[in-house]
């Protein structure tokens, strides 16, 4: 369970940061957006690669449930971005492909 808190933690705070870049003000918004979203997609993500992974025995490594798992939270949090953010759907697609191909990148180190 700490192994997941540390990760759902981690992906908020650099997807702040990646807000944060693009946006530049109201930091606690952005910070409480951060939390908003990745709490919805994380755990549904994390059950899946977790259920795939044990399932499958695919011991950690890059396998196509890990790729499919990230488009798919890639492509849900984009609207989320867009209404939150209040920008347009080309700067959210940015923001949301920047912010989650970091933590997916990240995933692999931790």
């Amino acid at each position: 369970m700490q192994v997941y808190f540390t990760a759902l933690l981690l992906t908020i705070a650099v997807e702040f940061v990646v807000y944060y870049i693009f946006i530049r003000s109201k930091p606690f918004k952005l910070f409480l957006y951060s939390c908003i979203i990745n709490c919805l997609t994380h755990p549904v993500a994390f059950y899946f690669y977790s259920e795939y992974s044990l399932t499958y025995d695919l011991n950690n490594n890059f396998n196509i449930y890990f790729l499919i798992i990230e488009i798919v939270v890639f492509l849900a949090e984009i609207f989320p971005l867009k209404i939150l953010l209040k920008v347009n759907l080309q700067k959210a697609v940015m923001i949301a492909l920047i912010a989650n191909l970091i933590t997916a990148l990240l995933s692999f180190i931790f």
